[in-house]
């Protein structure tokens, strides 16, 4: 079987924002009942050691988050989270206490309007268990440059943590930044959701190598980009992993992103690759 670095698991596809540059979801809203969760963990460890709870949703919303964090301990699986931060200061003394829990991402360019956000994440990340890394998201650099919200936040995180002179330069002009032992400010520009266009695009993709995500309705696609469902290989709920590994779909897109000639419409249109290829 196929082994890879992260198997991406949209635990909901609801959020708590609705921010610009997300694209809508078309599928039914739901959240992933225990059951679902503990049959894709069964399905999912036969072919990797690293989740993500995220694709599309707001995982903080899920009311048994730390239930799903328990269960992924017993399945000896490290959990990584992408959230946006809003309900973050209601659940830190409980993500605390999750030993399966390695890395939370805060995706601090997300739009929103409350007073104090960035703080109120930066006080609570303190009570998280040192061993857990913390990356903050600013992912809306045009040009590489930074907007004027992703400046003040700079500005916001040079305060809370003290940083130096030398610090501030990189959080300025470099992407990847480190700022302690276990905290890092990772910039980037603007993130486009991808579309099926009549654009037609080569390029290297780590779909099907290093990761591939299964929606909350259960349903397998390569990536962690395709939200919507567009490239279905199977449903993990009715399949197993090794069985949708062994379709003719799985295995003839498996080798175009080995070639470099993507065949389905999506990946074609998906600018993605030209992050990879940089």
């Amino acid at each position: 079987m196929d082994k890879y670095k992260k198997v991406y698991i949209e635990i909901t596809n609801c959020c708590n924002l609705n921010c610009s540059f997300c694209s809508p979801v078309k599928k039914r809203k739901r959240f992933m009942t225990e059951t679902e969760f503990e049959h894709i963990l069964k399905e999912v460890s036969k072919v990797t050691n690293v989740i993500y709870l995220h694709v599309k949703g707001e995982p903080l919303l899920h009311p048994q988050l730390i239930k799903f964090l328990q269960l992924a301990e017993k399945y000896n699986l490290t959990v990584n989270i992408t959230t946006n931060g809003i309900l973050f200061p209601k659940v830190a003394e409980k993500l605390k206490k999750c030993k399966a829990l390695h890395k939370i991402n805060f995706s601090l360019h997300c739009e929103q309007h409350l007073l104090n956000y960035e703080e109120e994440i930066f006080k609570n990340a303190d009570k998280l268990s040192p061993n857990t890394v913390i990356i903050y998201r600013l992912w809306t650099l045009q040009g590489n440059k930074l907007d004027e919200k992703s400046t003040k936040t700079v500005e916001k995180l040079e305060k809370y943590y003290h940083l130096s002179k030398e610090t501030v330069k990189k959080l300025n002009t470099e992407n990847n930044i480190k700022i302690s032992s276990t905290i890092y400010v990772d910039k980037d520009n603007e993130f486009e959701w991808p579309e099926v266009t009549k654009n037609k695009s080569c390029g290297y993709c780590y779909a099907l190598k290093t990761q591939i995500a299964t929606l909350v309705d259960g349903t397998v696609v390569p990536c962690c980009l395709d939200s919507n469902g567009i490239i279905e290989l199977g449903n993990i709920y009715q399949e197993t992993m090794e069985d949708i590994q062994g379709k003719e779909r799985y295995q003839r897109l498996k080798k175009s992103f080995q070639d470099r000639k993507p065949i389905e419409k999506l990946c074609q249109s998906c600018t993605f690759k030209n992050r990879n290829n940089r």
